[in-house]
């Protein structure tokens, strides 16, 4: 392991279905982030080349370590072969078998994703306390950390785009809107009905998984609720029993994660 204390370049990547959010860490604080879209069509020089000029004072040469968390396989193929061959970064693929002290409530975790292991360990380092941790992505996933570090279960739903998504695909009536707070919780036109049934009913959802895992899990009280992803800052006000919005807790969990490991 290196020294905690370690405060060099750690390049960490969060590697998801509809984005790729790549952060750099110095004396363990985020100074530099990007986000691309997610394609298995581009390969490890295509997004070498829009890696590069972004990186401002900061070059792959100077990156000596390099953490990733991947829920797309394939995508992990092309990120590694891309530091393998422009950089000399120890590689760490952060998994849920990764020994980070987490534990969990199977035998074989191998099958939870690297967003809920990250979520889960960056809340528990953080936080120090029980967590309920919603992360709006392609899915939304509702998850529980104890404060000992047992990840407890975890729920996935389609996110909050991709069903929007869908419903315009199917609804020929239907045009796509752009997301925003709905004014009411009833529209009285069409643009507003629908930014109230995407928005307002996932804030709805989520509220109702929060109640119910406070019902079912009563233990576990206190506990701190937690919002993240990339329209968390749109929902966060919509749910009523958040607690706090971390926008940047995936890519935090994945720096202590290395930290830890390496």
């Amino acid at each position: 392991m290196i020294d905690f204390a370690y405060d060099g370049a750690i390049l960490v990547v969060d590697i998801g279905n509809t984005n790729i959010v790549c952060g750099i860490y110095e004396n363990d604080k985020l100074t530099w982030f990007a986000r691309f879209q997610s394609s298995s069509r581009r390969t490890a020089d295509e997004y070498y080349g829009l890696l590069s000029p972004l990186l401002g004072d900061y070059s792959l040469k100077s990156i000596h370590y390099v953490a990733i968390g991947s829920v797309v396989p394939e995508l992990s193929r092309i990120w590694i072969h891309l530091f393998q061959k422009y950089s000399s970064a120890r590689i760490v693929d952060i998994k849920a078998t990764s020994p980070l002290g987490l534990t969990y409530m199977v035998d074989n975790p191998s099958f939870i994703g690297a967003d809920l292991v990250a979520n889960a360990y960056g809340a528990w380092k953080k936080y120090h306390t029980n967590c309920i941790i919603v992360d709006l992505g392609t899915a939304t996933t509702v998850q529980v950390v104890s404060a000992s570090g047992l990840f407890i279960g975890a729920a996935i739903a389609p996110g909050l785009r991709t069903g929007a998504s869908f419903l315009f695909e199917k609804a020929a009536l239907l045009s796509e809107v752009e997301l925003s707070s709905p004014p009411h919780v009833l529209g009285t036109n069409t643009h507003d009905a629908l930014l109230s049934g995407i928005v307002s009913g996932h804030a709805i959802m989520i509220e109702g998984f929060i109640n119910r895992i406070r019902m079912q899990y009563p233990e576990l009280e206190p506990i701190k609720t937690i919002i993240t992803g990339g329209i968390s800052e749109l929902l966060k006000p919509l749910v009523s029993n958040i607690d706090c919005l971390d926008k940047t807790l995936t890519l935090d969990g994945l720096h202590m994660a290395v930290k830890h490991l390496l």
